[in-house]
């Protein structure tokens, strides 16, 4: 069996001044990736993003050392086994990108069938590609855990998505620790108020606590850079593996300016098929070319060179 490392991308912009305005432009990747279109691509719909147009934009980003997460929102007519299928085709493609992609799936999109998720799951290890289930409807947790026990004995390398809003999520941690996955922690309340801040704060920070020492990697989704700062600290001080994932939604300056100078790995999420609901996404982010301008968009400065690695 194939083992896939947790290996992320550093953040490190060496490239010169034209490089930099080269990449300013709208130039096509070099990857044989990007002139692949694999079955996957069969997306209908105006509002439908190509999958060709993620890998353009997960070379982009590679080209300032950001990794990519790419993820698959299914579109209405989607079944499960048509969702696998487009999974499992966008494997070879991503492998071959410089952006060492990784797949974020999400198992209630496929009925939580323990036989598809396994094929996608050994089509991923076979083409390299590190996989993480991810749990968008708190109510399908116990479905996911099941499946993912039973997976975990055949799958050596795989990642669970937890929110740490959700009173539920320290125990999920301590199930993915025992388990062995890797974790994947999202602070995924919007702050209106100050309490709001704070209560979303400590939440983070006692869901780092518990994993500290115990998960073999953490992927860090916050663009708070007071609670990425506090939270590398704690993770490094305890000798668990971090990084760092930026939304393409959300500020990234800040976040960016924490990932520079602590040396941190960092991807983006990228997505293809529905575009993103409205509420995560503005009105004018439903290309993937403006999903990765906006990763990079107002944190240019940031963007320094990064001295050695995680």
């Amino acid at each position: 069996m194939t083992h896939v490392s947790c290996q992320s991308v550093n953040l490190d912009t060496s490239n010169d001044g034209n490089d930099w305005m080269n990449t300013m432009m709208p130039v096509l990747a070099t990857s044989a990736a990007v002139h692949t279109r694999p079955p996957a691509e069969g997306l209908t719909g105006r509002s439908a993003i190509p999958f060709d147009e993620v890998l353009l934009a997960a070379e982009r980003l590679a080209r300032w050392r950001i990794g990519a997460t790419v993820a698959y929102r299914p579109l209405r007519d989607d079944s499960p086994r048509r969702i696998a299928q487009r999974l499992q085709a966008s494997l070879a493609p991503l492998a071959r990108l410089r952006a060492n992609a990784q797949l974020l799936v999400q198992g209630a999109t496929l009925g939580h069938d323990r036989t598809m998720l396994d094929e996608v799951l050994g089509a991923a290890e076979a083409a390299g590609v590190a996989v993480t289930l991810d749990l968008p409807a708190p109510e399908r947790t116990d479905a996911l855990l099941a499946c993912v026990g039973a997976l975990r004995q055949d799958h050596a390398d795989l990642g669970l998505s937890l929110s740490c809003d959700r009173e539920r999520s320290l125990a999920d941690a301590d199930t993915a620790c025992t388990l062995g996955l890797r974790l994947r922690l999202v602070q995924e309340r919007r702050h209106e108020t100050g309490a709001a801040r704070k209560a979303s704060a400590q939440a983070f920070a006692r869901m780092v606590e518990r994993v500290a020492g115990r998960a073999c990697h953490v992927t860090l989704v916050c663009h708070d850079p007071q609670i990425v700062t506090d939270s590398v600290a704690r993770l490094r001080s305890a000798g668990t593996p971090v990084a760092l994932e930026l939304l393409p939604e959300l500020p990234h300056q800040g976040v960016l300016w924490v990932a520079r100078t602590h040396h941190l790995p960092i991807r983006s999420c990228i997505g293809y098929g529905h575009p993103q609901s409205a509420v995560h996404v503005g009105p004018t982010a439903h290309t993937p070319r403006v999903l990765w301008w906006s990763t990079l968009s107002n944190s240019l400065g940031t963007l320094l060179p990064a001295a050695g690695h995680a």
